[in-house]
This record gives C-alpha cells, structure tokens and sequence, in this order.
C-alpha cells in the first residue's frame, strides 16, 4: 500500500509531466536561437503593424536536424482572431496570398525560410496591434515536436504586403 508521501509525490509527477506535455516554453539557446527537440528556430520576428491596420506576419527560419520530416500543423496569437500559415505567388502579374494547404513540411536535415513575399505565418482580425518595440508570444504546433510557446521581436519590415488594402488575394482580413 502506498504511502500518503508516495501518493502525493506520485501525483506531482503526473501533473508536471501533463502540465510539460501541453505547452512546452521556448528554449533560447546562447546564440539566440530557439530549440525545441530537433528543430531550430532563428531570426524570428512579427512585423509591427501599420495604422489601421487589421492584420499582421511573422517570420523565421526553422531548421530541422532530424532524420525524418517534420510539419508546422498550426500556429496562433492570442492577438488574432484567425491564425494562418500563408503562401505568396504571382499569378498574372498580381501578387497572390492564401493560406497553404494541409500542413507546412520541414524536410529532414533540411530548412523552411518565412519571410516577406514567401512562406509567412499571418495573422487576422487583430485585437492587439504590436508595434515596433513590443515583444509578442506566438504558438506553433508540429506534428513531432509537439508544441512550442515563444515571444519574439515586433519590428518594423519592409517588403511584402503593406496593408490589407494594399494587396490582392482571396480572403477576408477582417475575420
């Protein structure tokens, strides 16, 4: 029969272990970079967001050490009413974005840049408005890895899409 001591002890261990499974805090290593399992995340930042403006991006690298694929299945901000992983192309000389279909796949061994005119995480329908100077917490779910809390830089980017009236593509900003 288990002690009282034993039984606490035994389910403090469960709740730290669920608690470590839910939501796991970034860890920054030395250089700056975040590590999280076999993934590294570098150069992350949220682009502040103009005057008026309703919708906003983030950027990064995110390589991956691993010798199997990993996939970013979702991300958020409690900023956003809607969180997206976007893609941009031109189709007829205009400038496209919509969000990817299925999940964003980062090749074993291999890298996935985010960056303005490209692959970016968006974010819709903003209830908070980071400007240049703030710091903003974003969650990014991989299918592997699990998830990932971290607060990275607002600063102001130029490139790619200015404001919502400003680009051309299928969706509504305003969710």
């Amino acid at each position: 029969m288990l002690s009282l001591r034993s039984l606490a002890l035994t389910l403090v261990a469960i709740v730290i272990t669920m608690t470590s499974a839910i939501s796991t805090k970034a860890v920054y290593a030395m250089d700056g970079h975040i590590h999280h399992g076999s993934l590294m995340i570098s150069d992350a930042v949220m682009r502040a967001v103009l005057p008026g403006g309703k919708v906003t991006a983030a950027y990064m690298t995110i390589t991956n050490t691993s010798t199997q694929d990993e996939a970013l299945v979702s991300v958020s901000y409690n900023g956003a009413k809607k969180s997206e992983i976007h893609t941009m192309e031109v189709v007829n000389d205009v400038m496209k974005m919509r969000p990817i279909d299925g999940v964003l796949t980062i090749p074993a061994g291999g890298s996935v840049m985010l960056q303005p005119g490209g692959l970016h995480l968006m974010f819709m329908g903003l209830t908070d408005k980071p400007k240049a100077g703030d710091e903003a917490t974003i969650s990014l779910d991989f299918e592997n890895a699990g998830p990932l809390t971290m607060t990275i830089p607002v600063q102001k980017i130029m490139g790619g899409h200015k404001k919502s009236s400003d680009h051309n593509h299928d969706h509504n900003h305003d969710q």
